[in-house]
């Protein structure tokens, strides 16, 4: 029992971590406008002089949209928003290899293919998410310096810590952050504020993800600075680094799964247990 409750503390942790990386990462995504600039990229490729980029953004904009509503647009939006383009006919024509096709069999033909782009720009964005995701996740875990061998070991140690984690693990959360792929670049103050407010308030639940100590009147330093207590074992400080890193990388959603199924099982054992002592 003991085990798993230091486990379930454990990956309640990791969760809270995942929690603090993607409220980083939504100001840092709402800053650098990202999923507007990658859409942009994949509809400069997708139809390049044919489809100006400036002409799509326009036909958005006159129905309340930016560019990032195009995520959920189908083929048949996509034609619609192609009604709404002026001048349009010249730019499409040649399009289609058939010299009798009409401008509507063009549009038609830029519809059916916008599904390719689409689902090309999904697969860019996913994967500067990932990477966005496994650089903060690493910088989150060094600036706190959350040593998964040294937590682990904190946690072994001190049950009644351990069990107050496991307790309160499956709501290891201040809420989500705010949403910056779903905010205009004019929200980012709005963005910031609340990430900010959600890293202070899970940092506050959690002080023990925050392994910092004072040297004798001197300045805060991490364990992991030069002359801190990690360099009794550097060996074991530089692995539970690079492990709480990749990790913590593997997102909020996965562990919030993996701390749902371990919450089952520390229950079930809790529920047979007191069966067999009545």
């Amino acid at each position: 029992m003991t085990t798993i409750q230091t486990l379930l503390a454990l990956v309640g942790l990791i969760y809270v971590l995942c929690v603090i990386v993607q409220a980083v990462q939504e100001v840092v995504k709402s800053a650098l406008n990202t999923k507007a600039k990658t859409m942009a990229h994949t509809i400069n490729e997708f139809m390049g002089a044919h489809l100006p980029l400036d002409d799509v953004k326009k036909a958005l904009t006159t129905r309340g949209l930016d560019l990032t509503a195009l995520e959920h647009f189908n083929k048949d939006d996509f034609r619609h928003l192609l009604d709404g383009i002026e001048s349009l006919a010249p730019k499409l024509k040649g399009i289609v290899a058939t010299d009798t096709a009409t401008f509507e069999q063009e549009k038609d033909n830029v519809a059916a293919s916008y599904e390719a782009a689409r689902a090309k720009f999904q697969a860019a964005y996913a994967r500067k998410n990932k990477l966005f995701a496994l650089g903060f996740s690493f910088l989150i875990v060094i600036a706190l310096d959350a040593n998964l061998i040294a937590i682990y070991q904190e946690l072994a140690a001190d049950q009644v810590m351990a069990q107050g984690i496991a307790a309160k693990a499956v709501k290891a959360t201040c809420g989500s952050p705010a949403q910056a792929d779903s905010q205009k670049s004019t929200d980012l103050n709005q963005t910031y504020e609340s990430s900010r407010d959600c890293i202070k308030q899970t940092l506050k639940s959690y002080p023990i993800l925050v392994r910092w100590s004072q040297k004798a009147g001197k300045m805060w330093v991490p364990m992991w600075w030069w002359g801190g207590k990690d360099w009794d074992e550097p060996f074991a400080a530089i692995v539970g680094i690079l492990v709480m890193g990749s990790l913590v990388s593997l997102g909020a959603p996965f562990w919030n799964d993996v701390l749902k199924g371990i919450t089952g099982i520390n229950n079930s054992l809790n529920t047979g247990g007191g069966k067999k002592s009545q």
